[in-house]
């Protein structure tokens, strides 16, 4: 295993990183009514997470001397407030998948801090999945 492919999974994250943002931004904006008002702010507070996320990843990077993607991952656009969550459900899901198995490429290549780190993001994210299903659950 190679740093560069370790780089390549780093971008692939940050590529995510970056679409979360655009993503919780955009629904954010078309959340309406009273569920909607309540999902704008949860949204809203978490792109404050995710570029802190899309930080950490630019700049380790860098470190590992790759260049970072500027190109947001793309995603489905539905119209309701459930359609919205069940997307933001199913990327939470397969970002908790992506980072687990970059934290591995990071052991692999004895970037122990980067390892732990990525376990850490991976955590974050299995608990934003978490939130996400109590609040389809209520719906």
């Amino acid at each position: 295993m190679s740093k560069e492919k370790l780089v390549e999974g780093l971008n692939e994250d940050l590529a995510a990183e970056l679409g979360t943002i655009i993503r919780y931004n955009y629904q954010a904006g078309k959340a309406e009514g009273l569920a909607g008002e309540q999902l704008r702010r949860t949204l809203r507070d978490e792109v404050a997470d995710e570029l802190g996320h899309a930080a950490f990843l630019t700049d380790v990077i860098v470190d590992l001397g790759g260049e970072p993607t500027t190109s947001a991952m793309d995603f489905d656009k539905p119209e309701t407030l459930r359609e919205m969550l069940e997307v933001d459900l199913a990327m939470e899901t397969a970002d908790v998948k992506r980072y687990t198995q970059h934290a591995h490429l990071a052991e692999e290549v004895d970037e122990i801090e980067l390892q732990l780190k990525l376990e850490e993001i991976a955590a974050d994210e299995a608990g934003h999945a978490r939130e996400i299903r109590r609040i389809l659950r209520g719906m």
